[in-house]
C-alpha cells in the first residue's frame, strides 16, 4: 500500500497524492491530518481529477469532482479509514487546501483497485 506524507503548504494549494494509473481506481484507506501546530483550521477537499473518454466524436473532459471534505481545528489531529470503505478515485487524487499552512501535515495512504 503506497502512501506519501506532505504538508499542506504548497503553493497552488493543490497537492497531488496519487497520480491516475490506466484500467485501475484508486482506493484511499487512510487520511491522517495532523494540524496540532496549525495557525488556524485547516479546511481539505478530496477532489478526483480526471478525464471522460471520448465519445460519438466528442473529445473527453476534464472533470473535477469534490469526493470529501474534511475540517480540522488547530491544535487536532484527526484519522479517517471507515469513512472511506465506498471512495473510489477515478483518476488523480488531490487535496485541495483552503489556507497554505507549512505546519499541517497530511498522510493518505491507497491500494489500486
Amino acid at each position: 500500500m503506497p502512501s506519501l506524507t506532505q504538508t499542506m503548504d504548497a503553493p497552488a494549494l493543490t497537492t497531488v497524492f496519487a497520480a491516475e494509473r490506466g484500467n485501475a481506481k484508486i482506493k484511499p484507506s487512510l487520511i491522517m491530518v495532523d494540524n496540532v501546530l496549525g495557525a488556524q483550521d485547516a479546511i481539505i477537499t478530496v477532489v478526483d481529477r480526471f478525464t471522460t473518454s471520448d465519445s460519438a466524436g466528442a473529445a473527453g473532459v476534464l472533470t473535477l469532482v469534490d469526493r470529501l471534505g474534511i475540517n480540522v481545528s488547530m491544535a487536532a489531529c484527526v484519522s479517517m479509514r471507515d469513512e472511506l470503505k465506498d471512495m473510489e478515485i477515478l483518476g488523480q487524487l488531490e487535496l485541495l487546501i483552503g489556507v497554505a499552512d507549512a505546519n499541517c501535515i497530511v498522510t493518505v495512504a491507497w491500494d489500486f483497485q
